[in-house]
């Protein structure tokens, strides 16, 4: 009795020659790629490529600080966290931004 009942072996052999003699390009160069991007937009596709940079948060340069603990009650740190989160401000920005409107000077 053979290996192949069921006749598949020539299959096998031909698809094993088949990657055997595949022997792919290694440089399609710039303009074969942006061939390829352009097909992949017009399909819809969007390209999943990391940016280059990633964008960075811009940091505000606030001089010297010192750091200030208080208690406060619940309700009232959770009126300023909303009012600081709504106006996509820091705690210390949400502080001086209150200041300004009390007409307090810093």
């Amino acid at each position: 009795m053979s290996d192949d009942s069921f006749g598949f072996s020539d299959t096998r052999k031909a698809r094993l020659q088949k990657i055997a003699a595949f022997n792919p390009r290694k440089d399609l160069g710039t303009e074969a790629l942006e061939q390829v991007d352009k097909a992949g937009d017009a399909l819809g596709f969007v390209p999943r490529e990391i940016p280059a940079k990633a964008p960075t948060r811009r940091r505000k340069e606030i001089g010297p600080t010192v750091a200030i603990n208080m208690r406060v009650p619940e309700a009232i740190a959770d009126v300023f966290i909303n009012y600081c989160e709504q106006n996509r401000l820091s705690y210390w920005e949400g502080v001086a931004d209150l200041m300004q409107k009390a007409g307090v000077s810093t």
